[in-house]
């Protein structure tokens, strides 16, 4: 009680944990103890006792009351206070026997029996237990009083206990504001957030996800993330992930993942596990789509891998390109066929004519090779001058019908695109088995052959001039 007291009562069923064992407790030494006005005696019978006990039941009592933040207090039918102690009345600047001998309505300065402290035990008086919260002198209280009955069940005062809460109390706000902290970067998060039980099941969403993936809230919770998001086809991918942050370890991966329409789509995904106090351990889970980065990937591995003038793969994706190309020969037992292609004279073109004839030269020989060569052929420009083919062959499929077909088809070009300096190419070529071949050793013979054939042994030779 005291000067500026604010408090709500609470319902008679609405019981706090903390209560119960210490009332229990204060009301058995109570009964025990011979320190108590008459009319305040609880309805328990006399117990017999000697002196020795009712001295050891009270210096308990008074140890308590002394250790514990807890005030305990009584009153007669007048609302007399009859006893008064405990530590927590330090706490508030006062004492037990500040009080003892007053009157409640002295203690709490009022007589209005619609505030809290008052109209609780003016209910105990009536035969209730009531219970509600107070706020005194800057501390927090958990208060509950009940009715004091004479041995015949007549009501002959009240008794009450308030237990200090103003640390848990602290420390409930402070929990409660970082709920709402959390709740709104829950929210707020740019990512996906979905949060997962111990068998992959959600348990709850932000928005972000159901605008990731298409799902409200109550049609994502209790589903498996497996069996919600990821596509058929990484199953097993997404199964060993849950795996891996169930034994604790901290996920950071892209994959696929799929919309509720069925389209799939990039995300990256962040996943760590965690736990609260004795709860199964919880997984938190984020997902951004990176759908944008991954075709821009795809775009400038694109470019990186075409030659920007005749939009034919460029060195770095002949390699890449004619590797799994072997492989695929050697599946076949086939024979492969390696072509180096140089364009004669480039640079008497680009000094007499200009780059830009050059360049048209190298265009034209792009699509003279295109034409020449099947859509299954890798072509492509290495750099400079020099352009190279590799094919799977047939049998009848020789190195000189592929030249000569080259041949025939630059002949044509000069016939049907005639300029001031006409499209001369000198080819090289080399087959053999696919079967131990080296990617390095078929570029190199079909280098020497072209060499081999520009110097005619002698005189170069270009198939057309």
């Amino acid at each position: 009680m005291g000067e500026t007291m604010k408090g709500k009562l609470i319902s008679s069923f609405a019981l706090t944990r903390p209560f119960k064992p210490v009332g229990d407790f204060l009301r058995r030494v109570l009964r025990r103890s011979n320190h108590r006005p008459a009319d305040a005696l609880p309805v328990a019978p006399p117990v017999p006792q000697n002196r020795e006990n009712g001295s050891d039941s009270e210096r308990r009592l008074n140890f308590m009351l002394e250790s514990v933040p807890v005030n305990l207090w009584s009153t007669d039918a007048r609302l007399n206070i009859t006893f008064s102690q405990g530590a927590g009345l330090n706490l508030i600047g006062t004492s037990g026997s500040d009080q003892v001998g007053m009157t409640l309505y002295e203690v709490l300065k009022s007589r209005d029996p619609g505030f809290t402290p008052l109209a609780a035990h003016l209910r105990a008086l009536q035969g209730e237990l009531v219970r509600y919260e107070v706020d005194w002198r800057g501390r927090s209280f958990e208060t509950r009083v009940e009715p004091i009955r004479s041995a015949d069940g007549h009501i002959s005062g009240t008794v009450g206990i308030a237990i200090d809460i103003t640390d848990r109390k602290t420390l409930y706000d402070a929990l409660q504001k970082q709920n709402v902290y959390f709740a709104s970067l829950f929210e707020s998060a740019p990512e996906a957030i979905a949060i997962l039980d111990d068998r992959d099941r959600i348990m709850r969403v932000n928005g972000q996800f159901g605008a990731l993936f298409g799902y409200t809230e109550d049609q994502a919770v209790g589903k498996d993330i497996n069996a919600l998001i990821v596509p058929e086809e990484f199953a097993e991918e997404g199964l060993a992930l849950c795996a891996k942050v169930a034994a604790g370890e901290g996920i950071r991966t892209e994959s696929l993942r799929r919309h509720k329409d069925g389209h799939t789509f990039w995300v990256s995904i962040s996943a760590t596990r965690f736990s609260a106090g004795d709860e199964p351990g919880r997984v938190y889970a984020m997902y951004q789509d990176i759908s944008s980065r991954k075709r821009a990937e795809d775009e400038l591995r694109a470019l990186l891998m075409v030659d920007e003038l005749t939009a034919l793969p460029n060195r770095r994706a002949f390699i890449t390109l004619s590797e799994q190309r072997l492989k695929l020969a050697v599946r076949m037992e086939r024979d492969v066929l390696m072509i180096f292609i140089d364009v004669d004279h480039l640079k008497y073109i680009n000094d007499t004519w200009g780059h830009l004839a050059g360049d048209r030269a190298l265009i034209d020989t792009a699509r003279v090779l295109r034409e020449s060569c099947r859509e299954a052929d890798i072509i492509a420009r290495l750099g400079g001058d020099e352009f190279v083919a590799l094919m799977i062959v047939d049998s009848d499929q020789t190195a000189e019908l592929v030249c000569e077909r080259i041949k025939s088809r630059v002949e044509a070009h000069n016939l049907e695109t005639p300029r001031g300096h006409p499209l001369s190419l000198s080819v090289g070529a080399t087959r053999t088995k696919s079967e131990g071949t080296m990617l390095a050793d078929l570029l190199a013979q079909a280098d020497t052959a072209l060499y081999e054939q520009k110097r005619g042994r002698g005189r170069p030779q270009a198939l057309s001039r």
